[in-house]
């Protein structure tokens, strides 16, 4: 605020510091001798000295965004302007126009926060209202409004602008496509770079890397083109990297075209690459993205890598560790905080498990026709027959292939509760083994995965029982249920009284409710590798539907539950 101080009897006032903030959206006539900036900055400056006689006083630094939109904030020279308020060294900005400062009504209010909170104010020497009273902050929010709506129509017109251009063939611009200079704004073909795309193109249908062609070039001293930049300053010129290369193997302006959202239009310029060398080019790396997502340009292959989660459904992804000429594969998730656990399970334990679990699937036929068939014999009988086929596939091809077949089926794999359980789409099984049963996909078909993977550990481990371990009643489990059975009678019978605290007791009366199909799988030795008596006793409650319990301890479901 403008202060007065008596000085030798004369009125003397504290000085006014203004800086002048100029813009202009695009660089088109900037570089003229005297362009918009300097038109807009002669015209402040001459505000500036018409108030001499309050104060005003102009800085002589230059806040100028040329170039820049006044839709955001990410402005160098706004940056910079608001970066001397903070610092007390400006007390007013004056701009053209309100426009000029910003075409947004919410970077206006940040702006007028940062203003407010270090005393400093703004001033429009085309627009006269006060800021300090409700109706002159009415007065620009509504300037405000109609400078963002003037914004995002000459956006609309400019996105309109394009699409036509681009579906007439036209190049609108942009970095320069190696093998092609431009003349009036149009691409006109360079014979020696052209030469230098197809041979790039060539090198790659040889090799069938984009690796292995990246090395290639940097030997052979092949690098990318040299782009002049409006501002003086030259890029390219260095060797390709993985991406620029992806770019020009699929770049369609090198035959002639022109693309726009997923649209091709022919263009106004020359091929200049030959279309069975275009077609070959996207054939290799049509088959090199299929190789990356089956994972059979591996080196070692991973089963699972991308179809694993853990409890927190962070993607376990594959590691190892080397111990002399020894590699122990894993499959890890690394937590985001020092609190979250990093979970480590072996991977061969897992994959086995995985395989044996779909080859049992598959080897069940009479279970894969009543789900899949039931009452068609021609279907039942490709059913069997791709079954086979798929089992086989399981059993003895690479993991490449066996990868192949998981991905198919959309195999997924979680750790629910200490226990990782794993699915198929039902629909992609009936497709896989030319059934038309048509499932709904929201519902998966739950594997039987004998594993145990307790959560509570940092360096988890797979428990794997063998097949005579898998058949045996487990007795301290068996005694459990007894117990269980005889504290519910107790309970609701008054049957043989059991000494044991109340606490314990109502634990053994809860498992005298355990489903029945659970109880005699327990006694056959049937139950889940997962299920001791331990885990049963001190489960932290124990469902009463059936259903819920099969869940709980891992039981087979039938295939009628998501795991």
């Amino acid at each position: 605020m403008p202060r007065a101080d008596s000085v030798a009897g004369t009125s003397a006032k504290r000085p006014v510091r203004c800086a002048i903030y100029t813009r202009k959206s695009t660089e088109e006539g900037l570089d003229q001798e005297f362009n918009s900036l300097d038109a807009q900055r002669e015209a402040c400056a001459a505000y500036i000295a018409s108030q001499r006689h309050e104060g005003w006083e102009m800085r002589p630094d230059f806040y100028d965004d040329g170039g820049w939109s006044g839709g955001n904030m990410e402005r160098p020279g706004l940056k910079a302007l608001l970066a001397d308020v903070e610092a007390g060294k400006i007390d007013v900005i004056v701009v053209y126009k309100v426009d000029r400062l910003t075409r947004a009504l919410s970077d206006f209010a940040r702006i007028v926060d940062i203003l407010d909170a270090h005393d400093a104010s703004f001033v429009s020497i085309t627009q006269a209202f006060n800021t300090t009273t409700s109706m002159g902050r009415l007065t620009l929010n509504v300037l405000l409004s109609f400078a963002q709506f003037e914004r995002e129509v000459i956006s609309e017109r400019v996105r309109d602008k394009i699409a036509a251009s681009k579906k007439k063939g036209m190049w609108m611009g942009g970095m320069i496509p190696l093998g092609y200079d431009v003349v009036e704004k149009k691409l006109i073909v360079n014979e020696t770079e052209a030469e230098t795309v197809r041979h790039i193109m060539r090198r790659y249908v040889q090799l069938g890397s984009v690796a292995d062609l990246m090395t290639a070039l940097k030997s052979e001293g092949v690098r990318t083109k040299v782009q002049h930049c409006r501002n003086g300053r030259t890029r390219g010129g260095g060797a390709f990297g993985r991406g620029a290369l992806y770019h020009l193997l699929q770049n369609r302006i090198y035959r002639g075209e022109i693309e726009y959202r997923g649209e091709i239009y022919a263009g106004e310029h020359e091929a200049i690459v030959p279309v069975n060398l275009w077609q070959q080019v996207q054939a290799a790396l049509a088959a090199n993205r299929t190789a990356r997502k089956n994972g059979t340009n591996a080196k070692e292959p991973s089963l699972l890598a991308g179809m694993i989660r853990d409890a927190d459904g962070r993607t376990l992804r594959p590691s190892h560790a080397t111990k002399g000429s020894v590699r122990y594969r894993y499959y890890v998730s690394v937590g985001q905080g020092k609190q979250d656990q990093t979970v480590r399970i072996p991977a061969g334990d897992i994959e086995r498990a995985v395989i044996d679990a779909m080859v049992a699937l598959l080897d069940d036929e009479i279970g894969l026709v009543e789900r899949l068939a039931p009452g068609d014999a021609a279907v039942t009988q490709r059913i069997v027959e791709a079954a086979r086929g798929q089992k086989l596939a399981l059993r003895e091809a690479g993991t490449s292939a066996q990868r192949k077949v998981l991905r198919t089926l959309r195999f997924e794999a979680r750790m629910k509760s200490g226990v990782l359980g794993a699915g198929i789409c039902p629909a992609a099984l009936a497709q896989c083994l030319g059934s038309e049963f048509e499932p709904s996909d929201d519902v998966r078909w739950s594997l039987a995965l004998a594993i145990a993977a307790p959560d509570t550990k940092r360096n988890q481990s797979l428990i794997l029982p063998t097949a005579d371990q898998a058949a045996v009643p487990d007795m301290r489990l068996i005694t459990l249920v007894v117990k269980g059975q005889l504290a519910r009678r107790q309970l609701f019978e008054g049957g043989a009284a059991i000494e044991f605290s109340d606490k314990h007791m109502a634990r053994l009366a809860r498992i005298g409710f355990l489903a029945p199909d659970i109880v005699g799988a327990i006694l056959e030795g049937r139950q889940p590798a997962t299920l001791t008596a331990r885990q049963l006793l001190r489960a932290p409650e124990i469902p009463a539907d059936w259903k819920a319990q099969r869940e709980q301890f891992g039981f087979d479901t039938h295939g009628r539950d998501r795991f």
